[in-house]
């Protein structure tokens, strides 16, 4: 039979290895099942390393202190978390450390390192997690710090005014506030961002008092906070105190001008008006950034106020109540003359007196009592008669403008004709022999000329201007016939006469330029019309000087002949 080697495994020695094996692992179980139990039974950790050491120094043997110390770590790693301290756990550990020197049984003392160590790495997984933690929340905060210090800058070094938005326009649309209202406006914009700022820097100290993280970065962080609010804090406070004092003048002057000496009976007019006034003020108060003691005043004296008001709507209530009474019974009657303007309508009749009517009960309902809606409704039954009496008005105006434009055509036709009819015998007086009554005719064109009243007045003047050369035309033949007479006698008288009616002819064309010289030197004539007088003045010198030549040379005849 071959002897084992020296040191090799035999049966015996593998069943004594197993069975040794076994109970250190019994052992093991017992020991953890007593570490479990003892974990069971602890309430709580110790809160600091005093109370800790206290308890321990209780403990009589080391394995004891030991597992005491062991569960207090899991105690302190079960309930950290990214944002607890572990200091008091590396405190422990640090205590825990010697203790195992002291233990005489390797195995109790290899299982328990075990424990230990797992512990420990547990613990430091957990710190750099939190120096993970730790170095993004710095970044976060870095990054939000330097957002604000951007926005505050941008905010102190901004030159335009921000636009007011249709939301502050709405809330601040109050009557006793209008004085100042583009002040409140401007101011409120302000107070928002700053109360922004304000939220930020004091969120931001309170989230960094709450991170663990350097002294040193935890003093930089603090520092820009602090130079931050230097600038933030003092304006706002600056423009709340402001807002506050204008706020409350502005109260006080609403209180004096409606309350302080009024009576019951002016108050009872406009109750409702302030009744409203009064809740704006106060939604106002709180909308805009005032202090606390003038919000408390202005409340107060509002309030105040209010209590004033208080008793007035019951007695507007029995008020209107019989108003509108009075009411109904206008109402019937206004009615009953509205029907009669619609009967007037149906039945054709002339519109200015329709129009007529309904103006005078338009002036008649703002003299008498009647309720609000009753108006609204007389005022849409008014505007209904107006609108038919407008179309009706439409239509006549309609017909009126095309008998004004059939009278215009009618005009129009009435002075071509006339001019026609001038044109037509001053060639017959200039070109052929004179037609018979030419003179009376000449007459007769300048009656009508005179007498077609809308003839404008440049044609009018040139139709006389033509007439008055047709008619020195027929008068020069007329007076060359005379003067043509064979005997002797009879042509003399010819000339005398002749010269009568030249001499008479002159008296008129002489009042005829003095007329004409006035006009012409009268003052606000236009361009047009200073040129017409003008070339009158020039015909009738030119006529006058003609005829003043004339005159000379049938005296010089005469004279010769006598």
């Amino acid at each position: 039979m071959d002897i084992p080697e020296q040191g090799s495994n035999t049966p015996e020695v593998e069943q004594a290895a197993c069975c040794n094996q076994e109970a250190a692992e019994n052992d093991r179980a017992k020991d953890e099942l007593s570490s479990s139990e003892i974990s069971a039974e602890a309430v709580q950790s110790c809160e600091s390393m005093e109370a800790f050491e206290q308890v321990v120094a209780e403990r009589s043997s080391i394995e004891e202190k030991i597992l005491f110390a062991l569960e207090q770590m899991g105690v302190l790693l079960k309930g950290a978390d990214q944002n607890s301290d572990l200091k008091l756990f590396w405190n422990v550990r640090k205590f825990c450390l010697p203790l195992f020197q002291q233990l005489e049984d390797p195995v109790q003392r290899a299982n328990l390192w075990g424990c230990y160590t797992e512990l420990t790495r547990e613990g430091r997984h957990i710190k750099t997690l939190q120096d993970e933690e730790g170095a993004f929340l710095v970044g976060q905060i870095e990054l939000a710090i330097s957002c604000l210090e951007s926005g505050v800058q941008g905010f102190f070094s901004k030159t335009e005014k921000e636009e007011i938005s249709e939301e502050d326009r709405a809330a601040l649309e109050i009557p006793s506030l209008s004085a100042h209202k583009d002040f409140y406006l401007s101011t409120h914009a302000d107070l928002r961002w700053l109360g922004s700022f304000s939220s930020q820097i004091i969120n931001l100290r309170k989230e960094l008092m709450n991170i663990s993280m350097r002294m040193r970065l935890k003093s930089q962080f603090f520092q820009k906070l602090s130079v931050l609010g230097n600038k933030v804090f003092p304006r706002r406070k600056e423009l709340t105190e402001k807002v506050s004092e204008l706020f409350a003048q502005d109260v006080e002057a609403f209180v004096e001008r409606y309350f302080s000496r009024a009576s019951r009976e002016s108050l009872k007019k406009s109750v409702f008006f302030l009744r409203k006034e009064i809740k704006r003020l106060q939604q106002a108060a709180k909308y805009l950034s005032i202090s606390s003691g003038v919000f408390s005043s202005t409340r107060l004296g509002l309030s105040q106020c209010w209590d004033q008001l208080k008793g007035l709507e019951k007695e507007i209530r029995q008020e209107q109540s019989r108003l509108a009474a009075t009411s109904a019974e206008n109402m019937k009657e206004v009615q009953g003359r509205l029907d009669q303007v619609e009967v007037l309508l149906q039945e054709n009749e002339e519109v200015h007196k329709i129009r007529k009517e309904i103006e005078a009960i338009s002036k008649h309902i703002r003299g008498i009592s009647l309720v609000h809606d009753d108006v609204v409704l007389l005022k849409g039954r008014i505007q209904t008669l107006l609108g038919e009496v407008r179309e009706r008005e439409a239509v006549i105006e309609k017909e009126m403008k095309e008998l004004q434009a059939k009278a215009e055509r009618a005009r129009a036709e009435a002075i071509q004709a006339l001019e026609n009819e001038v044109q037509s015998f001053c060639d017959q007086c200039n070109e052929g022999d004179l037609p018979e009554g030419a003179k009376e005719r000449c007459q007769e064109l300048k009656e009508a000329v005179q007498k077609m009243a809308y003839l404008p007045y440049a044609k009018k003047v040139a139709l006389d201007n033509q007439i008055n050369a047709a008619q020195r035309s027929v008068l020069a033949r007329l007076e060359e016939q005379m003067l043509a007479c064979p005997d002797a006698k009879e042509k003399v008288l010819n000339m005398r006469q002749v010269l009568e009616q030249r001499m008479l002819r002159r008296k008129e064309l002489k009042a005829k330029f003095e007329c004409d010289k006035k006009l012409l030197g009268g003052s606000g004539l236009d361009f047009d019309r200073a040129l017409q007088y003008s070339a009158m003045v020039e015909e009738d010198r030119k006529a006058l000087e003609e005829l003043d030549a004339a005159i000379i040379e049938l005296k010089r005849q005469i004279q010769q002949f006598v």
